[in-house]
């Protein structure tokens, strides 16, 4: 079990899963600590290892590009919690993964979230938060853009990077053109949930936004749609079930993805924008935090 920012609700909800499914599993852990060359590291030290184990399971983009770039002799491997793991290249397709991987995507898809974000609330200009150096994150930039011009709408594409030492300029220049947006949404980056401080800085309370991972949801954020992330743990677990007592591929799996119409809609209560919701237009479940 590698993690990228130590064990969250995704791994409990794995392992008590796992268990409930009668699987007696061992489990040998390591946590890179946002820290890529950490990470490979353990992979370089640890290949003899790692041939030896039944299942891999990751977290996140970054730490499961790294050990499926590794390639650790064709142990099956099981990601978590990544949004978008196609447009990533971690597998070929959400129907036949490929790579001897496969797992439980964490969030819809940018065009579903466009769409469900419409129906709340209309809007003509989109400020999208991205980090420059997370693909995952970029990928999802470049989804939102081409949804959200398709559409006739204006994008206005602000990198941040939560940890560099020039955060306070980075909020400076950035904080200008977040409120002359109707919405802003927040992609998928492990840097903006590790320092989501910055996040509530950067965020004006009275615009909306909405965050691509429901973990946002009190960080700053006005919504998200999605699930917890012990639900894509247990998801997860049930993959892996598979894998380990019947002996199915991983490239046999079908991606586990959440749909749309079954996605809980999160609202931050605390956040000054929630008025302008046109709530009665959703037709998914609602949870206020």
């Amino acid at each position: 079990m590698i993690t990228w920012r130590g064990q969250t609700d995704a791994e409990f909800g794995f392992i008590q899963r796992l268990k409930d499914l009668g699987v007696d599993a061992e489990y040998e852990i390591f946590d890179a600590a946002r820290d890529q060359n950490r990470l490979a590291g353990f992979l370089r030290e640890s290949r003899d290892k790692l041939k030896s184990k039944d299942l891999i399971y990751t977290f996140g983009t970054t730490a499961t590009q790294t050990v499926k770039n590794f390639n650790p002799d064709g142990v099956p491997h099981l990601f978590n919690i990544v949004a978008n793991p196609v447009g990533v290249g971690i597998a070929a397709s959400h129907g036949s993964p490929a790579f001897g991987i496969t797992g439980a995507k964490m969030a819809l898809s940018p065009e579903v979230n466009i769409q469900l974000l419409e129906q709340l609330y209309p809007f003509m200009r989109i400020a999208v938060l991205f980090d420059p150096r997370e693909d995952n994150s970029v990928s999802e930039l470049d989804k939102i853009t081409a949804v959200s011009e398709a559409l006739g709408k204006e994008v206005l594409r602000l990198r941040l990077s939560p940890d560099a030492r020039t955060s306070r300029l980075q909020i400076d220049a950035l904080t200008p053109q977040l409120k002359s947006a109707d919405v802003i949404y927040v992609t998928a980056a492990s840097s903006f949930i590790a320092y989501f401080d910055l996040l509530k800085q950067i965020l004006p309370q009275d615009v909306v936004s909405m965050g691509s991972s429901t973990a946002y949801i009190n960080e700053g954020i006005t919504l998200a749609f999605g699930t917890e992330y012990r639900e894509r743990g247990e998801a997860a677990a049930n993959m892996a079930a598979r894998i380990l007592q019947d002996g199915v591929s991983p490239n046999d799996l079908p991606i586990d993805e959440i749909a749309a119409n079954e996605a809980t809609l999160y609202i931050n209560t605390h956040h000054q924008s929630v008025p302008k919701l046109r709530l009665s237009r959703t037709n998914n479940p609602i949870v206020l935090k």
